[in-house]
C-alpha cells in the first residue's frame, strides 16, 4: 500500500516506470490502483434540476454520458427506462447554517490490474492506452464517478468539474 501523486489511476503506471521500477515488478505486485479526489458534499439544503440539452452537449464533450447512464442503470440508481431528460441533479441552497455544502465526499477511479492491463504495461503502453483498456473492462473514470455521485445528490456537476480540472 502506497500513495503516489498522479492525475489518474492509469497515470500511476508511467509515473512508476519513470521512477525506474521495472515493468515485470509492477505486473507481479500491483493488483489495483485507486485515484481519488475530494469534492464538497451537498448539505440537506439543495434543490433538484435536470440538465438542459446544451448542458448535456457541453458535458458530453468531456465524458461519455452513455457509459455513465449504463452504470447508473446497472447499479439501479435510476430506472431502466430513464434517460438524461428524466435524471435529476442537485444545486446547493445557502442557509443560515451553511453555504449548501457540508463536509466532503470522495470521487474515485479504480483500475484493476487485469491480464490485459499487465500485457500493456509490459509493452510500455501510455497512460491513455491503459485507461482505454481499463474502461473496456468496466472502470469508471473519476469524472464519471463524480457524475454518478452528482445524480445521487452527494455533490454537484460544477463541483466535480472544478475539482477534476485542478
Amino acid at each position: 500500500l502506497s500513495t503516489l501523486h498522479t492525475n489518474s489511476a492509469a497515470g500511476a503506471i508511467p509515473r512508476l516506470l519513470d521512477m525506474k521500477i521495472e515493468p515485470f515488478l509492477l505486473v507481479s505486485t500491483i493488483e489495483v490502483i485507486v485515484a481519488q479526489r475530494l469534492v464538497r458534499r451537498l448539505s440537506e439544503h439543495k434543490e433538484k434540476y435536470t440538465l438542459s440539452k446544451d448542458e448535456r452537449n457541453t458535458l458530453g464533450k468531456t465524458v461519455d454520458l452513455d457509459r455513465v447512464l449504463k452504470a447508473l442503470k446497472e447499479e439501479k440508481i435510476v430506472k431502466p427506462s430513464d434517460d438524461w431528460d428524466d435524471i435529476s441533479f442537485w444545486r446547493p441552497i445557502a442557509s443560515k447554517d451553511d453555504d449548501g455544502y457540508k463536509s466532503r465526499v470522495g470521487i474515485h477511479e479504480v483500475l484493476k490490474v487485469s491480464q490485459g492491463i499487465k500485457d500493456l504495461i509490459m509493452k510500455g503502453a501510455t497512460a491513455t492506452e491503459i485507461e482505454v483498456q481499463a474502461k473496456k473492462e468496466g472502470m469508471l473514470t473519476m469524472i464519471e464517478d463524480g457524475i454518478f455521485n452528482a445524480v445521487q445528490g452527494n455533490t454537484t456537476i460544477e463541483e466535480v468539474l472544478r475539482v477534476i480540472s485542478e
